[in-house]
């Protein structure tokens, strides 16, 4: 494993990475400009990506991302792709257009995400985090995935999950909180990033062996629009903050400015060193599975969650 420690930027983890970033071809979801997903566009632009999409559910915000790079990469191939995540009928027009480009995907990443949202539900009548951080993304990584691994080498699926997965595992027989008569936005946000480390756990068992290599990470704590549904006393009760608003500096609560939240995701995606560790979940930009909940990476939970996916996406997906 590359020397990267939890102080690591971006910029150090792409100079290192550089070769392997340089001609890929990259799909990231949720890159607004400030964001873990933004802050990864915008660094990975500067190192020859073959292609970089830019998926998202708003054309502004996506192209106030693109400007921003190419404002000092004129010459980054970017594409803007509209995904709305809580919408199965968007994720498929999404992945049929992306199936449609010439060239075919080698790097997925699953960043996008909501959290702490009050009770709703996807127009498919979802709990709104389940259905956007982890359905959304499972129907989009599965339409895709064909293709990608088409070529015969390998490629890499990521999924950006949190310390938050502590906060709950799946439901398994009530994703929807009773519809939402004993809803928690907490154990909801929880269920949903548990959700995304088992998925990386599924598809290191079931297209491991077809060259798909899947992490999920936490790429620490950051102050993004992800906290827009939070009151200042939210975040105070959370311990994340003290009372006149200003950040807890506590080691333990892993603040990370832009460029060092982007980098576990970077090295997530490209480090080489990490192949061997399929399914696995990574902290500070290196594998850590001592620091996610048992329920997170348990195969029979993974296998238990492909299975009602599959049932509310309506689909099977079988390699």
């Amino acid at each position: 494993m590359s020397s990267f420690s939890a102080q690591s930027t971006s910029e150090e983890v792409c100079q290192v990475l550089a070769d392997h970033i340089k001609g890929s071809k990259v799909l990231i979801t949720g890159v607004t400009l400030g964001s873990v997903g933004g802050e990864a566009a915008l660094q990975l632009s500067r190192h020859q990506p073959a292609l970089l999409v830019l998926a998202g559910r708003n054309l502004q915000t996506l192209q106030a991302t693109e400007n921003a790079i190419k404002a000092e990469t004129p010459d980054a191939n970017t594409r803007l792709l509209i995904v709305d995540l809580s919408s199965q009928e968007s994720v498929r027009n999404a992945a049929a257009e992306v199936n449609n480009y010439p060239e075919r995907i080698d790097h997925l990443i699953n960043n996008a995400g909501v959290m702490a949202a009050p009770y709703t539900t996807t127009p498919e009548g979802v709990e709104l985090q389940f259905g956007i951080n982890h359905i959304g993304h499972f129907l989009l990584t599965n339409l895709l995935l064909e293709r990608m691994i088409s070529g015969g080498s390998k490629v890499r699926v990521v999924n950006v999950s949190s310390a938050g997965h502590k906060r709950g595992p799946v439901r398994f027989d009530d994703v929807n909180f009773e519809n939402g008569k004993c809803y928690d936005k907490w154990q909801a946000y929880g269920q949903s990033k548990t959700a995304n480390m088992l998925l990386s756990v599924s598809l290191a068992e079931k297209v491991g062996e077809k060259g798909v290599e899947s992490f999920s990470l936490y790429p620490g704590r950051r102050e993004t629009g992800i906290g827009r549904h939070l009151k200042p006393e939210e975040w105070v009760m959370a311990g994340w903050k003290r009372e006149d608003g200003s950040i807890d500096d506590d080691p333990k609560l892993n603040w990370r400015t832009a460029s060092q939240g982007a980098a576990t995701l970077i090295v997530a995606t490209y480090e080489p060193s990490i192949s061997d560790k399929n399914g696995s979940y990574m902290v500070n930009n290196q594998v850590n599975n001592g620091e996610a909940v048992d329920y997170a990476l348990d195969p029979e939970n993974a296998e238990k969650l492909w299975k009602l996916s599959e049932e509310i996406v309506g689909q099977k997906f079988e390699y």
